[in-house]
């Protein structure tokens, strides 16, 4: 048969995954000649030889294809026979438009694992071991085609074995960029926090500290972590007073799966999720018999969840490694081990992730006894990822590190430029899109702090640059004052492009569109603590009509006074007065918000006395966020009275209700609607009766059941209801931050699935403010196709 050639073109995360020596074997397998070659498109292939090998090669590839890559499309097209004989890999070319991205930094791959703990491996004990399967990508690099020059290992230069192994295509390391050994690589140096350096083996003598009692700095791949043992409790009492991170639980990283499932239910769901190439630290429910003992005081008090992790770099297994004994290979991670460490983001105070060694130095010194560094630069902050398992799928809470800078498919929107979205104010991401494609930033966190908006703003600068693409217009949310808001101004005055306001829980809604491939006009219920509101309100609790030309409401939670306005974000008691005074059981505050049991901070009775001045005053904003319906019952049920973190109430709240949420049913008329407005004053009001009548904890935890299972019972009729006025069909968005509470992302999609309903929950961006960018560039571009210069809010007919 006539020899044929075709030319091929692969697209999707095909750079720095072993993708070439891929290709490379299964055109041997084939009897294919030809090349191929990475590019800033992706990767290129050129073949030569019998048509019905040529036909087949796609499929073959998508089989065959490495653990770590994606791929999007498969372009294949004739090509003249140059009449070659062999295939061979050539050199990236660097010319042309980027159309491809790094791929996220990946856990360490077993194999690599076994060469670190074999002795007679060369890299017995090295913690930069990696391959194409494996190791820091993303943190690692400054620009595209993603090569070793264009990455903080273009340092160090390769000795003659590692040259050998990246030059193989039979070989695991062909092309791996890190690709190191102890001749060649980084090293590790260990200091005290006064910064004398300690003699002896680094990871050895780190264990040793943490072994003592101590606190040690790690650098990782995206940054620090601040590191000691959990079960040490004067050791994690010493890290949350200089850290000064009082409520947030602290993650907690184990050995291995085996070692999870000693102190924490996991199903098959979070093992897959905790194995991940990925490995992000997984929300998981703690085993009730082992935390009965008051095992690892102060990581998650007053929470029935821990968070936890795997060691997913070199380091991370190597101080395991020595805290066991250092046993030979790598069966001590499959079994259960009674070791648990503390692994905590190195930012004290809330301020951006440590990243280097000067800068850790100087910003750690006063937490941490010693300082694990190493000499490979960290180019970008990446933070753990932090996710949940639900029913439907994985709910991120923070997505950054193993997931970003990974593409999200978006809808086509014809005509629309590419669009740069700015995010939120709390827990803030930016995203910028190419094409079909958006790529959100690492999680930024809270723009409470002059660093954390420099590094918003140099993240988006990042992601601009790699991808090589000038935006065509900028999106923002509605709210005039936060920075993320005037960063987008800013950028738009600065380049002469259009800048989108979206309004808050729209871009909610936007973004579970964008994730689920929807332009036309979709309903969705958007529940969380707060945003800017079209009618210059709080929002928070609304069921929105969201479309290509603007967006409706048809329904919204019944408001509260906002006492103190923001201070009521953060102090529970509040909204908890606020609630009384709606139901006129203004009295009861004394009984309810004073503490005189000594487990809160007393709230002075000359503010309890005050406060109905705040809430009656026609000055006093109100608000119709969930969030703060939540708050309120926390503070009612005497489990937070004010919080430095807005989710803690909350958190204690669902927490406090899961032994009994099984057998909680909804109180019967516990809600009201009303022309689309949903009242939960008749639950309110039955909460208080109860609680005043019996303030013991065991009632408490009941009362919180029966709240949330009410909650969830009253969204769901209510967004029923509001459906059928709005007219519309097809799936309803569920989205906000209160979509992370497990009875309500449970519970309602049950609901409205029984209804004959599609509920679609975000499950590749977070539900909260960690997504919001993506509603933004959504929901601008849909705009911007139709030539329109603003996203307008259309009507209200929420009490209409």
């Amino acid at each position: 048969m006539a020899r044929e050639a075709r030319l091929v073109r692969v697209n999707g995360l095909v750079q720095g995954v072993g993708f070439r020596p891929t290709v490379w074997r299964i055109a041997a397998a084939l009897g294919l000649a030809g090349e191929v070659f990475n590019d800033p498109e992706g990767v290129g292939i050129f073949l030569e030889g019998d048509p019905r090998a040529l036909d087949a090669f796609p499929d073959e590839l998508r089989r065959g294809k490495p653990p770590l890559a994606r791929i999007d499309s498969i372009d294949v097209k004739p090509a003249p026979v140059r009449g070659v004989d062999q295939f061979v890999i050539t050199p990236s070319r660097a010319e042309g438009a980027v159309t491809t991205m790094i791929t996220p930094d990946a856990a360490t791959c077993p194999e690599c694992l076994a060469d670190i703990f074999a002795p007679r491996n060369r890299r017995y004990r090295y913690a930069f071991t990696n391959c194409t399967h494996c190791g820091p990508r993303f943190t690692i690099t400054r620009k595209l085609p993603y090569d070793r020059p264009q990455t903080s290992m273009s340092v160090f230069p390769m000795c003659p074995k590692c040259l050998a192994e990246y030059e193989n295509p039979g070989d695991r390391r062909f092309h791996a960029q890190p690709n190191a050994c102890p001749v060649c690589g980084p090293q590790l140096e260990l200091i005290r926090a006064d910064g004398t350096p300690v003699s002896g083996d680094p990871v050895r003598e780190t264990a040793r500290v943490i072994r003592e009692g101590g606190i040690a700095a790690v650098k990782g791949i995206g940054g620090f972590h601040l590191v000691c043992d959990a079960s040490n409790a004067e050791a994690v009492r010493r890290l949350r007073d200089r850290k000064g991170r009082n409520e947030k639980p602290l993650a907690v990283m184990c050995a291995g799966v085996a070692s999870a499932k000693r102190i924490a239910e996991v199903n098959a769901a979070e093992e897959t999720l905790l194995t991940g190439t990925a490995h992000p630290i997984v929300l998981l429910r703690k085993k009730r018999a082992f935390f009965d003992t008051s095992a690892f005081p102060g990581i998650a008090d007053e929470l029935s969840e821990i968070g936890m992790m795997l060691p997913y770099t070199p380091l991370h297994a190597l101080l395991f490694h020595a805290l066991l004994g250092e046993p030979e290979g790598t069966a001590w991670m499959e079994e259960p081990q009674d070791l648990y460490l503390v692994m905590t983001s190195a930012n004290p105070g809330g301020e951006p992730l440590v990243i280097g060694n000067e800068e850790a130095k100087k910003r750690l010194a006063s937490i941490a006894d010693v300082i694990l560094l190493h000499n490979r630069e960290i180019l970008i902050r990446c933070d753990d990822s932090v996710v949940r398992s639900s029913e439907s799928g994985p709910v991120w809470v923070r997505r950054a590190r193993g997931v970003t800078p990974e593409a999200i498919r978006i809808p086509e929107v014809k005509g629309a430029p590419d669009v740069a979205a700015t995010g939120s104010y709390l827990k803030n991401t930016a995203a910028m899109t190419r094409g079909r494609e958006l790529f959100l930033t690492q999680h930024i966190g809270d723009l409470d702090r002059v660093s954390n908006c420099l590094t918003l703003e140099a993240a988006l600068e990042h992601i601009r640059s790699l991808l090589d693409v000038e935006p065509g217009a900028f999106a923002s949310d509605l709210h005039p004052d936060f920075f993320s808001g005037e960063l987008a101004r800013k950028l738009s005055d600065r380049c002469q492009k259009p800048l989108i306001r979206i309004q808050h829980h729209a871009a909610h809604v936007g973004a579970a569109m964008a994730e689920a491939g929807r332009n036309e006009r979709t309903l969705g219920a958007a529940l969380d603590g707060v945003g800017l509101g079209s009618d210059g309100n709080v929002w928070g609790g609304e069921l929105l009509l969201v479309g290509p030309d603007g967006f409706e409401r048809f329904g919204s939670l019944r408001t509260l006074a906002l006492p103190g306005g923001d201070r009521a974000a953060r102090e529970p008691w509040r909204m908890g007065a606020a609630i009384l005074a709606e139901l006129g059981l203004e009295d009861a505050r004394f009984e309810l918000l004073h503490a005189r049991r000594g487990h809160l901070p007393a709230i002075p009775e000359m503010m309890l006395r005050e406060i109905p001045k705040l809430i009656h005053s026609p000055r006093t904003a109100r608000t119709s966020a969930l969030g703060r319906w939540f708050d309120g019952a926390a503070a009612i049920l005497g489990l937070v009275f004010t919080m430095r973190d807005e989710a803690t109430a909350a958190m204690r709240l669902e927490s406090l209700a899961e032994p009994h949420i099984e057998e909680a049913s909804p109180l019967e008329g516990g809600f009201s609607i009303e022309k689309g407005v949903l009242s939960f004053l008749p639950l309110m009001r039955r909460i208080v009766e109860a609680r005043l009548a019996d303030p013991s904890k065991e009632t408490a935890a009941k009362l919180a059941a029966l709240f949330e299972a009410t909650l969830a019972e009253g969204i769901a009729r209510w967004i029923i209801e509001g459906r059928e006025r709005s007219g519309i069909d097809g799936p309803v968005m569920l989205t906000g931050g209160c979509m992370l509470n497990r009875v309500l992302s449970s519970r309602i999609p049950k609901a409205l699935r029984a209804a004959g309903i599609e509920p679609r929950i975000p499950h590749i961006v977070p539900p909260g403010d960690g997504g919001l960018a993506l509603g933004q560039a959504h929901l601008a571009r849909l705009a911007l196709a139709r030539g329109m210069s603003s996203y307008p809010f259309i009507r209200d007919h929420a009490g209409v």
